[in-house]
Formats: structure tokens, C-alpha cells, sequence
């Protein structure tokens, strides 16, 4: 049950940041046709990027530990 949360929880966050990122561009670009919600997705965007920075990206502080590292191969070198 908790991973299906977590599983939501991710979804729903990246749905919100594309929708974040669609409405900046369309703000970017001049478009006419921007409500109360884009704007508050615009506002929400540097918020939304930093979850991702700090959090979610490779660029994590603790991705120098095993988060990130590959695991080790544990295979025997050379032919059988």
C-alpha cells in the first residue's frame, strides 16, 4: 500500500511539473490563453524544480553514497 502511494505521489508531482513547465513556456511565448491556474503553476515552478534538484535528480547531496553508485559485479572475470 505505501509503495502505491509513493507511486501516486511521484505521478502526480511530475504531472504537475510538466504542466508547470507547459505554462511558463506558453507564458514565455506571449499566449493569450492563461488562467489563475497557470499563473499559480508558473509561481509553483522554482518550488517544483528545486524538489527535483535537491531530491529526485543525480545531483542530490547524497548521491556520491550508494544511492547512486552501480552495484557491484560480483561475476567471475574472464572465460569459463
Amino acid at each position: 500500500m505505501r509503495r502505491l502511494l509513493l507511486l501516486a505521489a511521484g505521478f502526480a508531482y511530475m504531472v504537475l511539473l510538466i504542466e508547470a513547465v507547459r505554462a511558463a513556456v506558453a507564458w514565455w511565448r506571449g499566449e493569450a490563453a492563461l488562467g489563475m491556474l497557470d499563473y499559480v503553476l508558473i509561481g509553483a515552478l522554482p518550488l517544483l524544480a528545486w524538489i527535483w534538484w535537491r531530491h529526485l535528480s543525480m545531483f542530490r547531496k547524497d548521491c556520491g553514497k550508494a544511492a547512486c553508485m552501480l552495484p557491484e559485479d560480483d561475476r567471475p572475470q574472464g572465460r569459463e
